[in-house]
């Protein structure tokens, strides 16, 4: 056992693969394949894995403050074209949009994105209000804000 132990432990990536495609590991004794080990595949913390024959593809998901602000920013599109579809503004329709929120993170993800915003909203303007007075309290991947559009 401890042979095997020993060259498995040392096994390269070419060699692994070649285990799973059907090769076989030659001992001494004999040969050993994949029908004869558990292959298991430890995935590092914050990754996702999948794998088949051919290919492996690996996602890091762990959250960098730059695509959580570029996610606020999409939140925030979300939520002006929600309230354009209420207001029954044409798809044509051009509008100013006035923000506020105590959030530095939202304010950094709205400057960030602000073209963004804009493009995506048919915004021609986006403004920043002193208080919240008058503007629609929301919500964008946790960070408070509120806002309103008007036509321009």
């Amino acid at each position: 056992m401890k042979v095997i132990s020993a060259k498995l432990n040392s096994l390269t990536v070419d060699e692994i693969k070649a285990l799973q495609n059907g090769e076989t590991i030659k001992f001494d004794f004999g040969e050993v394949g994949a029908d004869c080990l558990m292959l298991n595949r430890i995935v590092a913390d914050g990754m996702a894995v999948e794998a088949n024959q051919h290919f492996t593809v690996a996602l890091d998901l762990k959250i960098t403050d730059e695509l959580r602000r570029a996610c606020v920013a999409r939140e925030l599109v979300n939520r002006i074209q929600n309230r354009r579809k209420d207001q029954n503004y044409a798809i044509t329709d051009k509008i100013e949009v006035t923000l506020f929120s105590a959030s530095e993170v939202f304010k950094q993800a709205v400057a960030e994105n602000e073209a963004y915003i804009a493009g995506e909203t048919q915004a021609v303007a986006i403004k920043w209000a002193a208080a919240a007075d008058g503007l629609e309290a929301n919500d964008a991947d946790g960070e408070a804000f509120a806002f309103t559009t008007v036509k321009a």
